[in-house]
């Protein structure tokens, strides 16, 4: 898969899960999770945006640019397992999810999100390219250990 294509795909991933956490903030019961998935939906966006910055900069031949909103991630582990053995997310988000529904799809979008960006940093040459891929990765870990922080307060772990 060549640069431009991952990067498209990523902008359709980070925009699907804006839009996911915008739907489960409205239909949220509780406030805090409510703003959580606020919070997330806004980190999304941002994604989104750094990537469409890195699209145009690539489509006018200018190669790979600083992301300086991404300095403050630490670079991700490659090798650290992300999701917990056992606990299956939903394939489909019913139309009305329950707060365990929303949060289990959630943590399988940033899954998607992370596996394409962590196999992006690892099979990459160039290295800002690599840098880049490897922060979003964390930052995407970062959202699912919110998730899962979430998830285990309301729910404990294993179920």
């Amino acid at each position: 898969m060549d640069e431009l294509t991952v990067l498209t795909k990523a902008m359709k991933l980070e925009r699907e899960g804006q839009r996911f956490y915008l739907q489960a903030a409205g239909a949220s019961q509780d406030p805090e999770t409510a703003g959580m998935f606020r919070t997330l939906a806004e980190d999304e966006e941002h994604h989104y945006a750094y990537i469409e910055r890195q699209v145009n900069e690539l489509k006018a031949g200018k190669g790979w640019l600083h992301i300086p909103e991404l300095d403050r991630v630490e670079a991700v582990d490659a090798q650290a397992p992300i999701f917990p053995a056992g606990k299956q997310a939903p394939e489909v988000l019913p139309a009305k999810p329950s707060l365990e529904e929303a949060l289990l799809f959630g943590l399988d979008t940033e899954i998607k999100s992370y596996e394409l960006y962590k196999n992006c940093a690892g099979s990459i040459g160039n290295p800002e390219a690599k840098q880049m891929f490897e922060k979003l990765a964390a930052a995407e870990r970062g959202h699912f250990d919110t998730l899962m922080t979430r998830y285990e307060s309301h729910f404990g772990y294993p179920r």
